[in-house]
């Protein structure tokens, strides 16, 4: 993206007073104990198994690690995770 294009959006954001991950197109994520994880704005699935998933993000990835994990529901940008996470890692 644009470095432009990046200024405009922050700019924009304060004025309309949004919260930074709105325009910023970083992952937003949320997570339920060590059950369930919601990870938005991801760019992709690059690995799944039922003990590792590897997620794409602007700048890196996403490392989610744990058992039995399975991906509930996947849409464009928004992913959920269940199973019994015990790490999460952002990655180059």
């Amino acid at each position: 993206m644009l470095k432009g294009t990046v200024n405009f959006r922050r700019r924009l954001a304060r004025w309309m007073d949004l919260p930074p991950d709105v325009t910023a197109e970083v992952p937003r994520i949320q997570m339920v104990g060590s059950l369930q994880v919601m990870v938005e704005n991801h760019q992709g699935l690059d690995f799944f198994s039922d003990s590792e998933i590897l997620l794409r993000i602007r700048g890196g990835r996403i490392r989610i690690r744990g058992e039995k994990l399975v991906i509930r529901a996947i849409y464009p940008g928004e992913m959920w995770i269940e199973g019994h996470i015990v790490e999460m890692r952002f990655t180059d």
